[in-house]
């Protein structure tokens, strides 16, 4: 495209407050909805009322009484309006019709209207329902993410319709793109935070639709300017209407976009990106186009969400196989290198690592593109002096981090260590990733000089925004929160297996002297049976108490049942609080949980935040009166150090004839799944899917 010539015209001055595009009027009326405050100069246009002589005037007299009532009855204890209000309105010799929608802000209740226009809209319903089949049919994110720019693109009349995803420093990168074929790309662009402007920062929490239809027309003021109530003026995110900024229409005019329509891709924590259509040219869409567009947003983002959980569920599961044959072979004991050699390669593949390292005790294991071994020894004792708590230590640029700049690891630049549960604290495993090869394209260089001149009410964008090409170096990809997780889950095995090496080697050298070899003995009980944070039974114990009671309920045909729970964001407590709250977090739960009890029931870490209970004869629905005392007592807990309330989700499971540990773990699993998905904090049973399928209509 050939830059624009048109210079966009500047908004009103900011000292007069909040000014609205023209396509819209507001009216700011009192909390109780019932006197208007100010009014949008453009009102005559939509409602024939000269904005002046509505001011002041019950709102009543200005939009109707009927209108007027059911505003108050929706809007009551709520904050905005589920759905717009229509209404018709005889202005200039016809009838229009209008779209309300309102929302409090401070003291204040704010009216946004529009005009409708009916056209199109059962094609447009059936457009949508087109693509949100297929968004449900999409069964991979990148996959998803292409199917609904195309989808906006066909729905809007955009030419250009991007995804743009956040990192976790604020900076955006095209993730997807539909565009017609004379604009440039912007496929893998990344623009940095500061040169976005607030409009483009994922929208605001309350409003996730911004849509500006002519960044060149004039911006429209309310009469009065300032707040009757307080004498202020209203801040300029006070409504969606809001005209563009100065920063915005610069940005906008650099770039070469006269229209735009922005919408926010909420995640777990916060925005996790948005899409955005551009044209160089004016775009008039209806409030149901723009509505349909949020909705189609919408569910694709939450399919996204199901897609990338379900490939980290996939990854996981490959970790859990690896990790569970490595168990089966526990009773025959392997050295470090061994079990490298025998496992090592799957686990450079599962975690795209160039390189691993496992030390136990004085013996140390290489496998694959690792630092030389004299530096070994001091990453260890730096690690154990730096990390205090039991989750792992990773940095994809060990070049920069402190504990190991000074360090020449090349060619490694990226370090998963995981601390091995055992009693020494310098077993590891380390997991090292090469540089990547790769450049970024930059729109804003981060960090970039400004110029110094420009309005000081606003930030100044760079005169144009100039592609920089940076090369990547001395950094290896970040390490992902699942990986971390799946490396734990990994590790927790690791250290009894290789602890069993250890202890078998022990035996062998100390069998003629009783005291150290029953102290070795000991050492391997603890090791072997008892989580090392929380004292609940481990993994390799509470399978094989499961074990245990299956039999025992085959053979005697009497009841048993387990429970699966998982705290609930956990991810949260550690990425706020700190793994050292985590680590208090889950010992006062094993705690709380053992003291509730009895004697024939067994506690077990399964990993992680996920614990297991197993409860002898016990049917299913007293497994479910206990999950539901369980979670109960566990949302009471008052934590020390934790200034908020820990909820976890209840899976519950009863012995079928037939069963083994696999098949009720699974089954429980699931249940506790549909738990999470119902909102968390809650218990589901295995019978609960099976009422369901029974319902008629299922």
């Amino acid at each position: 495209m050939q830059p624009m010539t048109t210079h966009l015209s500047e908004p009103v001055s900011t000292d007069t407050g909040l000014t609205i595009q023209p396509y819209g009027a507001l009216l700011v009326a009192d909390a109780e909805a019932r006197r208007v405050l100010q009014a949008s100069r453009n009102l005559s246009v939509l409602l024939g009322r000269v904005p002046d002589d509505a001011v002041d005037c019950p709102l009543e007299q200005v939009i109707g009484a009927r209108l007027t009532h059911r505003l108050r009855l929706e809007l009551q204890g709520e904050t905005r309006l589920t759905a717009p209000l229509t209404f018709s309105r005889w202005v200039g010799g016809r009838n229009q019709r209008l779209q309300l929608m309102a929302h409090r802000y401070g003291e204040r209740v704010m009216l946004e209207l529009e005009p409708l226009t009916g056209s199109g809209r059962r094609r447009l319903l059936g457009g949508v329902n087109q693509w949100l089949t297929r968004v449900a049919g999409a069964n991979h994110p990148d996959a998803l993410l292409e199917v609904l720019v195309a989808g906006v693109r066909d729905m809007t009349g955009y030419p250009r319709v991007v995804v743009y995803g956040f990192d976790g420093l604020g900076h955006a990168a095209a993730v997807a793109e539909s565009r017609h074929a004379e604009y440039p790309a912007l496929l893998g662009q990344r623009f940095a935070a500061d040169a976005l402007p607030p409009h483009l920062q994922g929208c605001d929490g309350d409003f996730p639709v911004y849509y500006l239809p002519d960044a060149a027309a004039p911006a429209v003021s309310l009469t009065p300017q300032r707040d009757p109530l307080q004498g202020g003026r209203l801040e300029p995110q006070a409504s969606p209407l809001r005209a563009p900024s100065i920063a915005l229409r610069r940005f906008l005019n650099t770039i070469d976009v006269t229209s735009l329509l922005a919408v926010s891709m909420p995640g777990d924590a916060g925005v996790w990106g948005m899409l955005v259509c551009h044209s160089d040219t004016a775009v008039s869409l209806s409030p149901t186009r723009r509505d349909a567009t949020h909705t189609l947003v919408q569910m694709a983002t939450q399919r996204l969400f199901l897609l990338k959980t379900r490939v980290e569920a996939g990854f996981l599961q490959r970790v859990r196989d690896s990790r569970d044959l490595l168990s089966e072979q526990r009773g025959q004991p392997q050295s470090p290198r061994a079990l490298l050699a025998t496992h090592g390669g799957e686990w450079l593949e599962l975690f795209r690592a160039a390189g691993a390292v496992l030390v136990h005790g004085h013996e140390l294991a290489t496998l694959g593109t690792v630092p030389p071994a004299s530096l070994i020894d001091p990453l260890v004792e730096r690690l154990a002096g730096a990390h205090h708590h039991a989750g792992p230590w990773h940095t994809h640029r060990l070049g920069e981090h402190p504990v190991t700049a000074d360090l020449p690891l090349a060619p490694a630049c990226g370090l998963l260590a995981i601390p091995l549960p055992t009693e020494s604290g310098r077993d590891w495993l380390m997991l090292f990733r090469a540089a990547q090869a790769d450049s970024h394209c930059w729109s804003g260089m981060p960090g970039s000089a400004r110029p110094a001149a420009g309005p000081p009410a606003c930030p100044v964008l760079r005169d144009a925004l100039a592609d920089w090409q940076r090369a990547v170096q001395d950094s290896s990809d970040a390490w992902e929160r699942i990986e971390r997780l799946a490396a734990m889950d990994l590790a927790e095995v690791l250290a009894i297996v290789a602890s069993a090496h250890e202890i078998a080697g022990l035996n062998r050298e100390l069998r003629q002297e009783k005291a150290a070899l029953a102290e070795a003995n000991r050492r391997l009980e603890r090791l072997a049976l008892r989580d090392p944070l929380t004292g609940a039974y481990n993994r390799y114990r509470i399978e094989q108490t499961i074990d245990a009671e299956l039999s025992a309920a085959q053979r005697y045909a009497r009841d048993c049942a387990l429970l699966l729970f998982d705290v609930d964001h956990f991810k949260q407590v550690n990425d706020v609080h700190g793994h050292e709250a985590g680590d208090r977090v889950l010992i006062a739960l094993t705690e709380a949980v053992s003291g509730a009890l009895r004697g024939c029931d067994y506690l077990g870490r399964w990993g992680g935040e996920e614990f297991v209970i197993v409860a002898s004869s016990t049917s299913l629905g007293e497994a479910c009166r206990l999950a539901e005392r369980l979670r109960a007592l566990i949302a009471g807990l008052e934590i020390d150090g934790y200034p908020e309330h820990v909820t976890v989700s209840l899976g519950v499971a009863a012995w079928r004839p037939g069963d083994d540990r696999k098949s009720l773990v699974a089954r429980a699993d699931r249940a506790m799944y549909r738990a999470k998905r119902q909102g968390r904090n809650r218990v589901v049973s295995q019978a609960d899917r099976v009422n369901e399928a029974a319902r008629p209509g299922a």
